[in-house]
């Protein structure tokens, strides 16, 4: 007859502060691990970013919205471009009678920039701001095409031709073939 042993199961590691909606918290800097690469919860460049829990999913899971005064220069303007697009797109879907009924509050609205992190990847932050900035002006969302992806950038450049025309099997197999001569006129220019 053998002896029975007792043997506790191994607990996973809690985190030392039990988070909760609306407590303030900053995301620590540190080197990604593989293991962040597969879980996709933490990203160096989100290291020193502050703002405020939204939501505990589980006691490692914890959702932030980020402080825009935090970001950088770059997650500022892409933030930017994307609060602008969803302006025009929201004031773009109405008519004019429900644009009129809109209060400027409503018609200035801002996103949240929110991300998932680990519970352990969170410090005690800084308090809140004291006012969010307005990232939009209103003239920027009327002057908005809706069509551009973005301003300034290669792909926008109107002297660049459009190449985003599939071509038919014909045309594949009539260039396939002046490649394979261009190929074959190199060979033979090299002997």
């Amino acid at each position: 007859m053998g002896i029975l042993w007792h043997v506790p199961k191994a607990k996973t590691p809690s985190p030392k502060t039990k988070w909760k909606p609306g407590d303030r918290v900053r995301i620590k800097t540190r080197e990604a691990t593989a293991a962040d690469q597969e879980s996709l919860l933490y990203f160096p460049h989100l290291g020193g970013l502050t703002g405020t829990v939204r939501s505990v999913f589980s006691e490692t899971e914890i959702a932030v919205v980020i402080d825009v005064d935090s970001m950088s220069e770059v997650m500022v303007g892409a933030h930017k471009e994307a609060v602008k697009r969803m302006r025009a797109k929201f004031l773009g879907s109405l008519g004019e009678e429900q644009k009129r009924n809109l209060s400027p509050e409503e018609k200035r609205f801002n996103a949240n920039y929110v991300v998932l992190v680990k519970a352990a990847d969170l410090e005690k932050g800084p308090p809140k701001p004291k006012s969010e900035p307005n990232l939009v002006e209103d003239e920027e969302v009327e002057e908005y095409e809706g069509e551009s992806i973005a301003q300034g950038v290669l792909y926008d450049d109107p002297e660049i031709a459009e190449t985003s025309a599939r071509l038919s099997p014909e045309d594949l197999d009539k260039a396939e073939e002046e490649e394979l001569r261009r190929r074959q006129g190199k060979k033979t220019k090299r002997r």
